[in-house]
């Protein structure tokens, strides 16, 4: 039996633009990034019509609630992730994140059974 996850990925607008009445934003899969610097290094290239943008990150999938909001992402979640993803666990690791609310993937990685 096969598991298929959802890459963890955010659609980041700003607020500037949703007040505005606008939902420009854009789709970033953030295991291409290699951290939070490059991340928001993208985000400003594409707002860069916005001096100081205030990113927002209006949408998210494949990261459990905890570790995103409106206004951040726990980047220890993403770089754990990659690190399951590259040993084909990550069904499992976004299973116990969720459930413990942990993103340590040794700490998983200990508790793993699979």
């Amino acid at each position: 039996m096969s598991t298929t996850t959802t890459t963890p990925a955010v659609y980041v607008g700003t607020y500037h633009k949703y007040n505005c009445g606008s939902i420009f934003a854009k789709w970033f899969d953030l295991t291409e990034f290699d951290g939070r610097e490059d991340f928001y290094e993208a985000c400003q290239a594409l707002h860069a019509d916005e001096w100081d943008a205030e990113f927002m990150f209006q949408d998210w999938e494949g990261i459990p609630s905890q570790f995103v909001s409106e206004c951040s992402i726990d980047w220890n979640f993403i770089a754990a992730y990659k690190r399951a993803e590259e040993e084909g666990r990550e069904a499992a690791f976004i299973a116990w994140a969720e459930y413990t609310g942990e993103c340590d993937y040794d700490a998983f990685d200990d508790a793993y059974r699979g």
